[in-house]
């Protein structure tokens, strides 16, 4: 399992690098990550043109600039190749599996997770070539404002969701829980995150005028667009998505910040999975 992980570290580190050091070291480990995932059966060959497309998409309109419909064009594609490789659909990619229809309490339903590593990619180049920042100018107050929304956003959407008999209370901390852990904060809500906020929203801002108005229909528009990623989960599920990204959204708009984001979006997901029923109760 520790070989097998290999990969998915190296990955995992080329993000961290994206915050904390530089473009270079994060490519340099996402490198590392890539012969890693050709050496230990994650990725293969069919993986490369992916991957190096992903990032192409990206990096040639901020290295060359190019006219506005010319990069329409490439963030266009680079948001169809995105969502695929979120959705697991290209092939090369052989992704870990973590949890295989487990159960974490009798009365919930079947969980699965594998490790996404093509969904980190996403996350990561539009760190590295869409919303570049640096974590040593994330600022305190950007951390309360996240801290605020986030139990604003806790005390919305657990209240409805015990309503709806879709979760209980339920102290836990599964077996294999610090790879969830990791998985969702540098897999899930880096990617997710990443492309929903630090790409569509801010790309909606950056093509609307620039007034109140429009930052809400950025907002909104992102929001909606995650609940409906979500449509696997059913109706409850991306309502309840829809409802908190567009509390992510508020983090990254009011801040600036993908980190903010990030942080609302993980921190739901933490408590969720810690102290009450996950995924969701059986019915």
């Amino acid at each position: 399992m520790t070989f097998q992980l290999l990969p998915y570290l190296m990955l995992l580190c080329a993000i961290v690098a994206a915050w904390l050091s530089s473009v270079q070291v994060s490519l340099i480990l996402l490198t590392g990550a890539v012969v890693a995932g050709l050496s230990t059966g994650a990725l293969t060959w069919l993986a490369l043109p992916s991957i190096i497309t992903l990032g192409l998409l990206l990096w040639w309109p901020r290295r060359y600039p190019a006219p506005p419909f010319l990069k329409a064009v490439y963030y266009a594609l680079f948001l169809g190749l995105a969502l695929a490789m979120l959705k697991s659909s290209l092939p090369g990619f052989n992704n870990l599996p973590i949890y295989q229809d487990v159960r974490f309490s009798p009365d919930t339903i079947p969980f699965s997770m594998s490790l996404n590593f093509e969904g980190a990619l996403v996350g990561l180049f539009i760190i590295l070539f869409f919303t570049r920042t640096s974590i040593h100018d994330f600022k305190a107050r950007s951390l309360l404002t996240s801290l605020t929304l986030l139990a604003i956003l806790a005390a919305v959407i657990f209240p409805v969701a015990f309503a709806m008999d879709y979760v209980r209370a339920d102290l836990k901390f599964p077996p294999w829980g610090w790879i969830w852990i990791l998985n969702n904060l540098f897999f899930v809500c880096v990617a997710e995150e990443g492309l929903f906020r630090g790409f569509i929203q801010k790309w909606l801002q950056a093509l609307l005028p620039p007034t109140k108005a429009c930052a809400v229909i950025s907002l909104v528009t992102a929001s909606l667009l995650f609940g409906i990623a979500h449509y696997k989960g059913g109706p409850v599920l991306m309502t309840m998505a829809a409802i908190a990204g567009g509390f992510f959204g508020w983090a990254f708009q009011k801040t600036g910040r993908l980190e903010a984001a990030i942080a609302v979006h993980f921190g739901l997901n933490l408590v969720h999975f810690l102290f009450f029923s996950y995924p969701a109760l059986l019915h």
